[in-house]
């Protein structure tokens, strides 16, 4: 990670920790950050600048579980307010509702579901326009790729575990 990213991080820890609540509005964060003088913005539209930022970091921050795969540590989950829309982020081990967790993972399989449909349409289309060519193939059952990317996984935490034993 970049020292902004460590910098927003450590502000994101210590303001959840301030707030203690189950789920965290980037937009509260920030007017907190920026009062407290935790984030220096640049010269631009500071809160989107900076919301922007600290929800980049906040969806690449991993942890590793017990059994040695890693997970997202940081969860958003859309909330609708009449027909305002706003993300709240929670923490996977700490914070987040039963309801919030069930949301956050409904709407990221529905995210994904859109993608599989979008790759599947878009394949059907040049398979159609370009039938001279070997048609493409899009399958959409990802079970063995999940496999492979678990495995992977738990090879680089034995990697690392065997490395940092011989050390």
């Amino acid at each position: 990670m970049s020292k902004f990213d460590d910098q927003v991080m450590d502000a994101w820890e210590e303001w959840e920790a301030l707030t203690g609540a189950d789920a965290n509005d980037p937009d509260d964060f920030v007017v907190w950050a920026m009062q407290n003088k935790r984030l220096l913005p640049r010269i631009q539209d500071v809160r989107r600048m900076l919301r922007k930022q600290v929800t980049t970091v906040l969806r690449q921050v991993l942890r590793r579980d017990p059994a040695g795969f890693t997970y997202r540590a940081k969860q958003s989950v859309l909330i609708k307010d009449g027909d305002a829309e706003h993300r709240l982020w929670f923490d996977t081990d700490r914070g987040g509702t039963s309801t919030l967790r069930q949301k956050a993972t409904r709407q990221r399989r529905d995210g994904i579901a859109s993608d599989v449909y979008r790759a599947v349409c878009d394949v059907d289309h040049m398979n159609g326009v370009f039938k001279a060519d070997q048609p493409l193939s899009f399958p959409p059952d990802f079970t063995e790729d999940v496999a492979e990317k678990r495995a992977a996984d738990l090879f680089e935490w034995a990697q690392q575990n065997g490395q940092k034993k011989a050390a």
